[in-house]
């Protein structure tokens, strides 16, 4: 009987407690568009792209359909790696990312996890480096999505 009401509490918990972590905002610009213009500003903050993948078009090349979707991964070592010297683990979830898409609307969406979700999912306690990465984060949103 414990089993069960342990199992049971863990599962409601996955479904009520957890809370929609995701930023998110229209372009007015096309997905493409959208991408080109955040890599244009990583590139003039001096940041390094890591990846941009481009999700639709390596479905298509699987013979598969779906929207235009785009990952841009970035990020900066001299920010990124004090946040892993707190809190090892936290490099799973690093380089930052944003995805671009076309909704069911024809609207482009961005989208970001901010990394004080991420720190507190890994219990990192490194208040200063965390906000100064999500500031970073949302002027990239903001600079993309007005």
């Amino acid at each position: 009987m414990k089993k069960f009401l342990l199992i049971a509490a863990l599962f409601a918990s996955f479904v009520f407690g957890g809370e929609k972590m995701l930023v998110t905002g229209f372009s007015p610009l096309e997905v493409g568009e959208t991408s080109t213009k955040l890599q244009n500003i990583l590139n003039e903050k001096g940041l390094k792209i890591f990846g941009v993948f481009e999700h639709s078009k390596l479905a298509k090349e699987a013979g598969l359909q779906m929207s235009d979707t785009v990952v841009v991964a970035f990020g900066a070592p001299k920010a990124g790696t004090p946040l892993m010297q707190c809190e090892p683990s936290i490099a799973l979830e690093l380089p930052l990312k944003m995805v671009i898409y076309k909704n069911k609307d024809g609207k482009t969406v961005v989208a970001y996890d901010d990394i004080k979700n991420i720190a507190k999912r890994y219990d990192a306690n490194c208040d200063e480096v965390i906000a100064k990465l999500s500031a970073a984060q949302a002027n990239f949103f903001k600079a993309i999505t007005k």
